[in-house]
């Protein structure tokens, strides 16, 4: 894929740190992994070795020492690249985020050493059972029981959705031990006992390792369940999951890229224009040329609502334990509510543009290109947007606060 004339699908940082020869690699190879169902292990493993998985962490623990920022640029670059692969990493980034803010807690300091060891963490809590609106969450080992005999905890269950799981090391999550019926926090490895379900259903994202995630008497060393964190006091701000909504805008932001990138070359290649046209070839058409130049100024302004969606956040984790963590997080929350309405709507517009822009030629399942217009819309309907435009407005109204789930 060529670079075009200001934009390129690798960001500087991402050059320098390391990642470009990989991630053109990833760009290349994307739609065939489309066509032919071929999950992303091998690119995912390159990735962990080159250290994505660890971008946070500081030089001196084998990290790379990048800001939040900056993770979110190489982010978007490798979504850029196959948002399947960004997106599978997702949720190990984030128990990095929430670690390296309590990296003296047992269990943070655990996933610290997983990450260092170029290993990545699934989830094994989060799933709903439940129908009823405000209804919590279920946990999945909602149980650890004690083997006596072999001094270890056993816990059985599912997760649905287990974005990522394929491809993890390990798992966390939150239990009730039966010694003492406490509550938690958990860690073990991938082993004997878990297995995952290439069983996803969705239309787009279709590569991310988003089944059925199975645990069957898995065991945990009791060496590896922790006391669950202490509650913060004072005026903390409880918006604390605002990372994982940045996180997917970003991604479809890296889509667009993408659609930008692969526009130039459907223009490009087009070896015919229609008869009713006004030149001979596609790349001299007017109207050809107007419409590749709205997705480049649209592509260009989703990147820039993307990146202060970024900045706000991480203006929120400059301010972590100040006077001013109230306020930046809650105006992380709110821009990154913003974003993520704009973007939504914006996104798969701009898909559907290449397919206009390419007409005919680009409809074959060869290309793969409807792939983008899919992943934009499946990684929007996490958290839909219709619920952040109402609670924008009333915001605005009357000053109504967000919600504080993890699902908002």
């Amino acid at each position: 894929m060529r670079h075009a004339m200001g934009i390129t699908l690798v960001s500087p940082l991402s050059a320098t740190l390391g990642f470009a020869e990989t991630i053109a690699h990833i760009a290349l190879t994307a739609a065939e992994r489309e066509r032919n169902h071929r999950l992303p292990h091998e690119e995912i493993a390159r990735l962990k070795e080159l250290g994505f998985g660890a971008l946070r962490l500081p030089v001196d623990a084998a990290g790379r020492g990048v800001s939040l920022s900056g993770l979110f640029v190489v982010a978007r670059d490798v979504a850029a690249a196959d948002s399947n692969i960004a997106h599978a990493f997702r949720n190990h980034l984030w128990q990095v985020e929430a670690a390296l803010r309590r990296p003296d807690h047992p269990f943070h300091a655990h996933v610290l050493d997983l990450t260092r060891k170029k290993k990545t963490v699934g989830l094994s809590f989060t799933d709903s059972d439940a129908v009823a609106a405000g209804a919590r969450p279920s946990q999945v080992l909602s149980r650890l029981e004690w083997d006596e005999a072999r001094r270890v905890y056993i816990g059985s269950g599912e997760k649905v959705y287990a974005t990522g799981n394929l491809y993890n090391d390990a798992f966390v999550g939150l239990a009730v031990e039966s010694r003492e019926g406490r509550t938690v926090q958990y860690v073990f490895d991938r082993g004997r006992g878990v297995s995952n379900d290439d069983d996803w259903q969705g239309f787009g994202q279709r590569l991310t390792g988003s089944g059925t995630a199975k645990f069957h008497a898995v065991t945990v060393p009791a060496a590896h369940v922790y006391p669950t964190d202490p509650p913060r006091t004072g005026d903390a701000a409880p918006w604390g999951y605002t990372f994982h909504q940045v996180y997917l805008t970003s991604c479809i932001a890296g889509i667009v890229r993408r659609v930008a990138l692969d526009a130039v070359e459907v223009l490009r290649a087009r070896g015919r224009n229609f008869y009713h046209g006004d030149a001979a070839h596609p790349t001299d058409e007017p109207v050809l040329q107007t419409l590749l130049g709205r997705i480049r100024a649209y592509a260009a302004s989703v990147e820039a609502t993307a990146d202060r969606a970024v900045a706000a956040l991480q203006r929120a984790w400059d301010s972590y334990g100040t006077a001013d963590e109230y306020d930046t997080t809650l105006a992380a929350t709110l821009s990154a509510a913003e974003a993520k309405v704009v973007i939504d709507d914006l996104a798969p517009q701009i898909a559907s543009w290449l397919i206009d822009l390419g007409s005919g030629s680009v409809v074959s399942r060869v290309g793969a290109l409807d792939r983008h217009w899919r992943n934009i819309k499946v990684i929007a309907s996490h958290n839909p947007r219709l619920y952040k435009e109402r609670l924008l407005g009333q915001n605005l109204l009357t000053g109504q606060l967000p919600p504080t789930g993890a699902f908002f």
